[in-house]
């Protein structure tokens, strides 16, 4: 006997595709949101709410943004400021990646490195600025030091958390099963602290961006850092604002993209 086979009408078929284009609930107060804040800022200084000079407009911000990229050697900053964050974010990778691991699996390092380590930790990078300016140099140095000072530190503490917090359960199950040591970690440690890893990455994430900027803002001659500064001294809030959004934009997306990679190791896991 064959089984009845359902074919769904044309009408239930355009249902189904129309459901994908609308956009979700939460998109949509978002971006309703978005509308109302930007009728809020364009209409303001009109009404005398706030000082236009100190505030702009978005049709102001649309159209400095429009010269920005036309006539303000733009790509030539970005370059620049890009070139900072990757060689920095990729170094403090390098580096904290097995110092978190060897702080998460050893009681002895943890007790040697973990103190110095929570000092640089809660020193303000302002505040080594000067001595790094001094021992790198006013070039690329500092700002790639002020990056990889800001990222480091939440990779370290995550994958440190994630290495020593693994289910004893897994553990105990793996060693009575005959595992050596080098399949506990790659088995058990490794995938068990995974989430815990990219956790610091998009965290490091805002705190990289954040070194990038203030780096240029006091020792730059060119960068997004740079002009922020630059157009800041100047007064003109519409350019300074369009690079600010430049960065907002950049971190939030990078955020987003690891954000999307943590919840897919989370589903890996699960199954």
């Amino acid at each position: 006997m064959r089984s009845a086979e359902v074919t769904a009408t044309p009408e239930e078929t355009r249902q189904i595709s129309f459901s994908f284009l609308r956009p979700s609930r939460q998109t949509a107060v978002g971006l309703l949101a978005v509308l109302v804040f930007l009728i809020l800022w364009q209409i303001a200084p009109s009404m005398g709410w706030v000082n236009g000079r100190f505030t702009s407009r978005p049709s102001e911000v649309f159209f400095a943004a429009i010269d920005v990229f036309r006539n303000d050697d733009f790509l030539y900053h970005a370059r620049i400021s890009l070139t900072e964050f990757v060689a920095g974010f990729a170094l403090a990778i390098v580096v904290s990646i097995p110092l978190g691991v060897l702080l998460g699996t050893s009681k002895i390092a943890r007790y040697l490195i973990d103190p110095p380590l929570m000092a640089l930790y809660i020193a303000p990078t302002l505040v080594l600025l000067p001595i790094l300016v001094i021992w790198l140099g006013i070039d690329m140095g500092p700002k790639i030091a002020v990056v990889f000072l800001g990222a480091v530190f939440p990779i370290v503490l995550n994958t440190m958390a994630g290495m020593s917090e693994a289910d004893p359960r897994l553990l105990r199950m793996a060693r009575s099963f005959g595992a050596s040591k080098f399949d506990v970690f790659a088995r058990v440690l490794v995938p068990g602290s995974l989430p815990a890893l990219l956790t610091g990455m998009r965290l490091a994430v805002g705190r990289a961006v954040l070194g990038v900027v203030v780096g240029e803002l006091f020792v730059s001659q060119a960068g997004i850092g740079y002009q922020l500064n630059l157009y800041g001294q100047a007064m003109r809030i519409d350019r300074l604002l369009v690079y600010a959004l430049i960065v907002s934009a950049f971190g939030y997306t990078l955020t987003i993209l690891v954000r999307s990679v943590e919840n897919r190791v989370r589903d890996w896991r699960s199954k």
